[in-house]
Parts: structure tokens; sequence; C-alpha cells
């Protein structure tokens, strides 16, 4: 089968949603798929992959990592031709991913999308997704622009406003933006029961994504190993937070919690905070108002390849974000035998078996500081937590992706859209 992955978000970048594409892609060719995968063209080299990449023009947005793609008319249908896939799946709702998904229904090719983002939940974090959603919305649109959706985004105008709350305007643009696409797969319950009332239930399938194992290192990615272990913490009072330094990732509640929980009760625990961003300053400044900078090591963003070997030098994951749709790290943490703790208890956690679920703040504090006091206990549910994750490989998520395109392709041309199905 020929499968075409698109994603506004790729490498170098270091998210979920790259980490994702990347697990794909690898995955589907070694079940003898021929793969390919278009992204924003890069500003650093990305190691070569048994599969093609199509870089397309691409700009920073400000936001972190992540580029804008801004192709040439007519380049993102010109790939699709000359790739001529049988599947294309979108990871992302950026640009190239509505794009190709335009282009899918011009074409009549049967188009995937993985519901890796919360969007609803990232409004609050991103103001500007205000803005892109209606975007996104109008590339769901037919060319003319019906009556329907002219009242919905001037409902939605006015609702703003006002101040008021707009947020079942934006469910109904998401579930118009929905129609582009023939399937949709979540990355886990918690991610499909979100979206469980946009679309019907037979056309979305829950496939969360499987976490890269370590890998071995060349020379150079250990000589910047062996730097990063001097300036991070280790041992078995070393918490360790993996994350982009950004509102929805919830570090604020993190670093009152080890102010007001975890170093009063455990004057010796030790705070990693692995990740990049705009805010980091913001964070560092944070940490000194509420005296702690003298626990807290910032290292910056890291290559994906380094993360679990620093991980490994640590007693635990905090993970306190409560907008992941699967929280990938936790995966990645457990390959390397570290459980977790979490706030979000929809996340893969098995309370006591696998890592720790918190219901506040105070507890999220109070199961850090178990696991930093009983390194015993650390070990048994990192131990738990790494054998359950060696029994879901990259291998198998392509294959249950893979399941799913022959399932679509099978069931004929593409004549069916989920606005069809919500109109019965």
């Amino acid at each position: 089968m020929r499968v075409l992955l698109v994603s506004d978000n790729f490498a170098p970048n270091r998210d979920g949603i790259a980490a994702s594409v990347i697990s794909l892609a690898a995955g589907l060719c070694e079940l003898g798929h021929e793969v390919a995968v278009v992204a924003p063209r890069p500003t650093a080299p990305i190691p070569p992959a048994a599969y093609k990449t199509y870089f397309v023009a691409s700009f920073f947005t400000g936001y972190g990592d992540y580029r804008f793609s801004w192709p040439p008319i007519g380049a993102v249908k010109r790939i699709i031709k000359n790739f001529s896939p049988d599947i294309v799946h979108v990871h992302t709702l950026g640009s190239l991913g509505l794009l190709a998904a335009s282009h899918c229904r011009d074409l009549g090719i049967k188009c995937v999308l993985t519901w890796h983002t919360d969007l609803e939940a990232y409004r609050k974090a991103y103001p500007i997704l205000n803005l892109c959603i209606p975007i996104m919305y109008l590339a769901s649109v037919p060319m003319r622009m019906s009556a329907d959706a002219v009242k919905l985004l001037l409902r939605t105008v006015i609702a703003l406003a006002a101040r008021k709350r707009a947020t079942e305007h934006y469910r109904q643009m998401l579930r118009e933006t929905f129609t582009l696409f023939d399937y949709v797969i979540a990355p886990s319950t918690k991610a499909a029961s979100n979206i469980a009332d946009l679309l019907p239930k037979r056309l979305m399938r829950v496939v969360p994504t499987a976490p890269i194992p370590l890998q071995e290192l060349d020379p150079k990615s250990k000589t910047h190993l062996h730097s990063l272990r001097k300036l991070l913490h280790s041992g078995d009072a070393a918490i360790c937070f993996v994350g982009r330094l950004s509102k929805e990732k919830n570090l604020e509640a993190l670093l009152r919690v080890m102010a007001h929980h975890v170093l009063p009760a455990h004057p010796h625990a030790r705070l990693n905070v692995i990740g990049g961003g705009r805010a980091r300053l913001h964070y560092q400044r944070l940490t000194d108002s509420l005296h702690i900078s003298h626990a807290v090591a910032f290292s910056g963003p890291l290559p994906r390849e380094l993360v679990g070997h620093a991980l490994e030098r640590c007693a635990v994951l905090a993970h306190p974000a409560l907008s992941e749709t699967q929280g990938l790290v936790i995966g990645e943490a457990a390959l390397a035998g570290i459980p977790a703790v979490v706030l979000d208890p929809e996340l893969a956690v098995q309370h006591g078996v696998t890592g720790c679920v918190a219901t506040s703040e105070s507890a999220f504090g109070a199961e850090l500081v178990q696991i930093i006091r009983a390194p015993e206990t650390g070990h048994r549910l990192g131990a738990n937590a790494r054998l359950a994750a060696e029994k879901y490989t990259p291998i198998q998520y392509a294959d249950h992706v893979a399941a799913t395109y022959q399932a679509l392709q099978m069931s004929g041309p593409k004549t069916t859209r989920f606005r069809d199905s919500h109109d019965t």
C-alpha cells in the first residue's frame, strides 16, 4: 500500500505529534508499505530515514519550534499526484493538513485524520486558535460558502464580541472540518470521548501511538548526554518533567507542588525540567519567587533520542498536564523503567501498578514524595510500566493503523462524508 503522511509538525520538533508520525512511518516501512511524508521544511538537518520526505516552504510561527507551511500554489496537489497514494493520512489541521485533505476530496482519494490535539482545550492556552478554527472550518466548506456557514461565523463573532461562551459554535466548526476526512483515529479513549458527538462512531477508532524505544547513541549524542548529566539531577530523589514550556502543560502547578508539598516533606528532592519554549524565563522567575531555584534544573529542549536516556537516571516522571490526548512521554518514561505520576485520570496510567494518579495538587505532591521516599516502590512501578510498554511496539501501532487503511480501501469509492451521516 502507498501511504502519504501529512503533518505540519515534524522533525526536528520533539513533541508527541512529530514522534507519532516518525513512529508510524518507520513501522509502516517495516511492514512493507511504501511511505512518504509531507512536512514543513526545517532549519536544522534531520536524520535520514527509510521513507521519502517532501519538504515545503515554511516560516517560524513564534510558538516554540512550530513552523507555518506556505507551499507554492498547487505544490501539495502535485505531491499527491506524483506519489499517487492509496491513502493520505493527515496528522495536523494546519495549512498542510487542510490543503492535503481538500485535494483528496477533489481527487477522490481516501483521507484519514489522527486527532492528536484537543483544539478546544488548547484555545485557552493559544488564543490564536480562536481564529484558526474558523479558518479550518472555511477550508471544509465547498468553494461556494453556504448561507449556514456565514450565519455560524456571524454567531461566533457576536458571541466573542459580547464575551460570551462560543464553545458550541467552535464545536460545530470542528464537526464540519471533520467532513474533509473519511475516518478519524484517536490516540486514546479520552480523545475519542471528547469528539464522540462530532462524528459517527463507525468512522472513528482508538489507536494509541507506540513510544519509540531507546536508541543506541552516536558519539556526538553520547558527548551531549554526558554534558547533560552534569547539569541534571539524578538518583532516587530526582523528579523529571518533560514537555513544552507553555501554559497547557501545567508546569506552574508542578512548581507549586514542589514548593508547597514535596520539598517541605523531602528537602533533598530535586526537579529536572526538560523542554523548551518562549516561556522559559517566566518559569525560571517563578522558581525564584517560590524559593526553589536551588532544587530545579532547566535543561532546555533535548533531541528525542536523548530524552529516554535522561529519564533513566531519575526516580519518577511528573506529568501535570490536563489537556493531553495521550501523553506519549509517559510511554517513553515507561520504556526507561520510570513510573509516572499524573493529574489527569484519563491518561494511560494504572494507579498503584504502572504509576500513580492524583486528584489534586496536594495528592500529586504526596504521590511524588511516596515514590522518592520509598525507592523500592518506584522500582516496582517502573518495572511494571516497562513490561506494559514493551508489549506495544511501533510495528504493532503501524499494523493497527494499516488495518484501518485496508478497511477503508475495501469500503469502495470515496462517496461518504461525515456531513452525510449527520444529515440522515
